[in-house]
C-alpha cells in the first residue's frame, strides 16, 4: 500500500489561453485540407475508373473512408485499454499519460458519428467494398478479371520485349486471382445455405451500435472514477482526500481485470466485421490480435508525443524522471515487437496451412506495387524502431523520442491502409490521395475533439502523484 500524503496538493497549473491556440489551428487546417483532398480526389478517381477496372468510385470513397476511420479509432479505444492495464498494473507511465489517454477515450461518440458512412455504405449493394452484401455480384466481377488477367498473361508471354521477371508477377497475379474467387464461390454456397448469418448488413448494424454502447459504458465509468483526485482537492484534509482517491483507484483496479476481457471480445468482432470481412474467405486469429496491438502502440505513441510536448511546462517539469521516460519509449518497444511476433505468426500459419480461401490476403500484398508496402513495413514498422528504441540515448532524450513517437504513428497509418486497400485491385494511383486525405480529414476533426476535452481538466493529477516511484520515500 501506498503512503496517505501529509500535505494537501495545491490547485495544478493551467497552460495560458493561448497555449492551445497552435495545436487547434493544425486540427482545424489537417481537418479542411485532408477532406477537400479525400473530396476531390475521390472525384477524379470517378473519371479515371471505367467497368471492371478496380474498384468503383463509391466503393473507394468507402474504403478509404474505412481506412482514415480505421486508423483513428485506434485512440479512444487503444485508449481505453490502456487505461485499465495502468489501473490494474499501477504503473508510473500511465499516472503520467492519463490525461491524453482520457481526452482520446471521450471522443468514443464521435468516432461513432463518422462511421455512418461505413454503414451508408452497405446500402450500394455491388457497389459496397463489403462483398457479402452482394456476393453474386463478387463472383462476376472475378470471373471477369480472370478473363482479363489471363489475356493480360498471354499477351506478355508472347511479347519479346516484356521480361521474364514481369511475365512471372503477372502469372502470381493470375493465381492470386484465381485463389480469391474459389474462396467467394465457396463462401456464396455456405451463404445460400444461411451459414454466413453473421455477415449480412442487418447483423454489421445491430453489432456495431452494441459495441459502441459496451465501450461507452466502460469509457464513462473509467472516467467518472479518473475525476475523483480532482474532485476531491479543497475538499479536506490530505488523508480524507487519499483515502477517496483510493477507493477509487481499488474500483478501478478490480473493473479493469475484467474490462480487458470484455474489450478483448469486443475488439475481436469489431474487426472481424469491419476489416477481416473484407476478404472473401480469409479467416486469421491472429489478426484481431493485430488489430488490438495496433491500437496500443498508436494511442501510446500519441500519448508520449503530447506528454512530451508538454513536459517541459509545470507540473510536469516537477514531477518528471528520466525513469518515467525510460518507461515510455521502452513500452512502446515492447508493442513494436508485439506487433512483429503477431504479424509473423500470421504469415507463417498462412504459409503452412497454404487453404486457398487464406492465401489471396497475402497474395493480393505481394502483387506489383503493395510488394514493396509489405517489404517496407518489415523494415520501417519492426527493424528500424526496434534498433532505435533500444538506445537509452534516444528514450532519455525527449525530443528524439517524440520523433519517434511520431514516426510510429505515421508507421501505423500505413499498416492499417495496408490492412484495407489491397483488398481490391487498382488502375487509378489517385486511391492513395483519397486515402491520406481521409486520414489527415478524420484526423483533424478527431483532433479538434481531443483538444476540446484535453484543455478542460489539469494536465496531471497532482492528487495522485505519490502514488509515483519517486513520489515517496516510503513503500508498503
Amino acid at each position: 500500500m501506498t503512503t496517505a500524503p501529509t500535505e494537501t496538493p495545491a490547485t495544478p497549473p493551467t497552460p495560458p489561453a493561448d497555449f492551445w491556440a497552435t495545436p487547434t489551428k493544425i486540427a482545424m487546417v489537417a481537418a479542411v485540407a485532408g477532406l477537400a483532398t479525400y473530396g476531390i480526389a475521390g472525384v477524379l478517381y470517378m473519371g479515371t475508373v471505367h467497368d471492371g477496372h478496380g474498384p468503383d468510385g463509391k466503393t473507394q470513397f468507402v474504403l478509404s473512408w474505412l481506412a482514415g476511420w480505421t486508423y483513428w479509432a485506434s485512440l479512444p479505444l487503444g485508449g481505453l485499454a490502456l487505461l485499465m492495464i495502468h489501473y490494474l498494473a499501477k504503473t508510473s507511465w500511465g499516472l503520467l499519460l492519463r490525461r491524453p489517454m482520457e481526452a482520446a477515450t471521450k471522443t468514443l461518440p464521435v468516432m461513432a458519428l463518422l462511421f455512418i458512412p461505413v454503414l451508408v455504405g452497405l446500402t450500394f449493394h455491388e457497389k459496397s467494398p463489403y462483398w457479402w452484401v452482394d456476393p453474386h455480384h463478387a463472383h462476376e466481377e472475378l470471373a471477369a478479371n480472370k478473363e482479363k488477367n489471363q489475356e493480360a498473361a498471354e499477351k506478355a508471354a508472347g511479347d519479346p520485349l516484356i521480361d521474364a521477371n514481369a511475365t512471372k508477377r503477372a502469372e502470381r497475379f493470375q493465381a492470386s486471382q484465381a485463389q480469391v474467387q474459389k474462396a467467394v464461390e465457396h463462401e456464396r454456397h455456405d451463404r445460400e445455405k444461411g451459414t454466413f448469418g453473421f455477415l449480412s448488413p442487418q447483423v454489421f448494424v445491430g453489432l456495431a451500435v452494441v459495441l459502441f454502447a459496451i465501450w461507452y459504458a466502460m469509457i464513462a465509468y473509467i472516467n467518472k472514477l479518473g475525476e475523483v483526485s480532482d474532485a476531491v482537492i479543497g475538499t479536506g484534509t490530505p488523508e480524507q482526500q487519499w483515502e477517496k482517491v483510493d477507493e477509487a483507484r481499488e474500483k478501478l483496479n478490480r473493473f479493469s481485470g475484467p474490462g480487458l476481457i470484455i474489450y478483448a471480445v469486443t475488439i475481436t468482432a469489431a474487426a472481424t466485421q469491419w476489416v477481416m470481412s473484407l476478404e472473401a474467405g480469409w479467416a486469421s486469429t491472429m489478426f484481431p490480435v493485430i488489430f488490438a496491438v495496433n491500437q496500443f502502440l498508436t494511442c501510446l505513441a500519441f500519448s508520449v508525443m503530447v506528454f512530451l510536448f508538454l513536459v517541459g511546462r509545470e507540473p510536469f517539469k516537477s514531477a518528471m524522471r528520466p525513469k518515467f521516460q525510460l518507461d515510455m519509449g521502452s513500452l512502446m518497444l515492447a508493442f513494436t515487437l508485439f506487433w512483429s511476433y503477431t504479424s509473423f505468426s500470421q504469415l507463417m500459419l498462412i504459409w503452412i496451412g497454404n487453404l486457398p480461401e487464406e492465401i489471396p490476403f497475402f497474395l493480393k500484398r505481394s502483387a506489383p506495387g503493395w510488394w514493396a508496402v509489405s517489404a517496407g513495413l518489415i523494415v520501417f514498422h519492426f527493424a528500424v524502431p526496434f534498433l532505435l528504441l533500444l538506445f537509452r540515448d534516444i528514450k532519455l532524450h525527449p525530443v528524439r523520442l517524440r520523433v519517434m513517437a511520431t514516426y510510429l504513428l505515421v508507421v501505423c497509418a500505413v499498416d492499417v491502409v495496408w490492412w484495407v486497400e489491397p483488398t481490391f485491385a487498382h488502375e487509378s494511383p489517385l486511391y492513395v490521395l483519397m486515402d491520406a486525405g481521409a486520414v489527415v480529414g478524420i484526423g483533424g476533426v478527431w483532433g479538434l475533439v481531443f483538444l476540446s476535452f484535453l484543455k478542460k481538466r489539469p494536465l496531471l493529477p497532482v492528487n495522485e502523484l505519490y502514488y509515483l516511484p519517486e513520489g515517496h520515500s516510503e513503500h508498503h
